[in-house]
């Protein structure tokens, strides 16, 4: 920056300052990173996941910190999601983005019950007792719950593809990983635990990933 010093006699003196312009930090957005973190646990859960749902599965030793990593994504995951909401919004009109934003975290908030029935209740009664729990009121509302997360991820994958949003594989893999685990519904085996644990391990990993690409 350029001074200039007016003397009584009418001389004037340019000074030069030297002084540092000193750039703004740019700090990341605490949602962002929550995003991200649900991402990688949701991500992480899903593969410590034994590949059948079984008495053999439910006394390994993966089978509760799975579930417990998973239901530890849920609220990281919904707390992240508003931070996709405002990069859609900047994009594509706000109510399509709310849509797609908000049936996402109402199918996320469905598994954290599950998961922690399955953490501590499976355990105990065992895997034939889950086949009582589900064949009633608990089965009907998961499957409620999981048509809204497969409806959510649908829906926030075509989002993301509409806004174009980075990276431009996001979207079409969080459709993907909806269609497959639709697909495998009712499915048992290894065969079709390794289709479902790769679909949902999909899903995860695009969320991070759409957290670290703004």
């Amino acid at each position: 920056m350029t001074e200039v010093q007016n003397h009584p006699n009418g001389r004037s003196d340019a000074m030069t300052s030297d002084a540092p312009v000193v750039a703004p930090v740019r700090r990341r957005d605490w949602q962002q990173r929550s995003l991200f973190a649900g991402g990688v646990l949701f991500a992480v859960g899903n593969l410590l996941h034994p590949l059948e749902h079984n008495e053999a599965a439910i006394h390994s030793a993966t089978w509760q910190a799975a579930h417990l990593t998973i239901f530890f994504s849920v609220p990281l995951l919904v707390l992240g999601l508003p931070y996709l909401h405002r990069r859609l919004t900047t994009r594509i009109p706000t109510t399509l983005a709310t849509i797609a934003v908000a049936t996402s975290v109402v199918g996320l908030i469905g598994l954290g019950p599950g998961a922690i029935i399955e953490t501590f209740v499976a355990p105990v009664i065992g895997h034939h007792g889950m086949e009582q729990l589900e064949s009633g009121g608990m089965g009907a509302v998961n499957a409620l719950l999981g048509v809204a997360y497969l409806a959510g991820t649908i829906a926030l994958g075509w989002a993301v593809r509409r806004a174009r949003l980075n990276p431009r594989w996001a979207g079409f893999a969080l459709i993907v990983s909806a269609v497959v685990m639709l697909g495998a519904m009712g499915a048992t085996g290894p065969a079709a635990g390794v289709v479902i644990i790769s679909a949902t391990v999909t899903y995860g990993a695009a969320l991070a990933a759409l957290a670290l690409k703004a």
